[in-house]
C-alpha cells in the first residue's frame, strides 16, 4: 500500500474535524477606508484579537497597508499614539522571511491570561500616491485544535471541549 495520497482522497470527517486554516488575506484600500472625522484613513481591518490557539504569519512589510499592534491592552483608542506599527528587524534583509506570531484568545485562556491575545489592526498607509492600485497580501496560518480536545481552563478549573470553548467564545 502506498503512503502517498492524493488531494482527492482525503476523509471528509478528517475535513469537518480541522479547525487550522491557512489562506492568503488580501488587503485594498476602498471606499470605506475613506478619512474619518479626525482625519485618520479608516482601518482595512477593525482592531480585533484572533479566536484560536495562535496566528503565524509571513510577514512582508507590506507597501500599502501596515500590520499594527495595540500598544496595550486597556484603554485602546483609535489614534496613532496608541498603536505601534510592526516592522522587519533592521538587520534583516528584504529577502529573508520573516514570520510574525499572535497569541489567540484560545491559549491566552488556556494560560490564565499570562499569556495576552495580541490586539492588532491592518492600516492603509500611503504608497506612491496610488493607494488604491496597490493589493498588500499575507500568507496567514490560524492554528486550532481538534474540535473533541479537552481544555482545562484555569479560572475555575473548568474543563470544556476546544469546540464549546469556541461557541461560548463566538457567542
Amino acid at each position: 500500500a502506498s503512503s502517498v495520497r492524493n488531494f482527492g482522497d482525503f476523509d471528509s470527517n478528517a475535513q469537518r474535524n480541522h479547525t487550522s486554516i491557512l489562506t492568503l488575506l488580501g488587503y485594498q484600500l476602498g471606499s470605506r477606508h475613506k478619512k474619518g472625522s479626525k482625519g485618520f484613513l479608516r482601518p482595512l481591518v477593525a482592531a480585533h484579537t484572533d479566536v484560536g490557539v495562535i496566528t503565524v504569519l509571513l510577514f512582508d512589510n507590506g507597501k500599502c497597508a501596515s500590520l499594527q499592534r495595540a500598544s496595550s491592552v486597556e484603554n485602546v483608542e483609535e489614534t496613532n499614539s496608541e498603536w505601534i506599527d510592526v516592522s522587519l528587524p533592521s538587520d534583516s534583509l528584504e529577502r529573508d522571511p520573516v514570520f510574525v506570531v499572535n497569541v489567540g484568545d484560545c491559549l491566552s485562556d488556556l494560560s490564565g491570561g499570562h499569556l495576552r491575545s495580541t490586539l492588532h489592526r491592518v492600516v492603509p498607509k500611503k504608497c506612491h500616491n496610488r493607494m488604491k492600485d496597490v493589493v498588500r497580501t499575507c500568507l496567514a496560518l490560524f492554528v486550532g485544535l481538534e474540535p473533541s480536545a479537552t481544555l482545562t481552563l484555569p479560572r475555575g478549573k473548568q474543563n470544556v471541549t476546544y469546540e464549546e470553548w469556541r461557541k461560548m467564545r463566538i457567542a
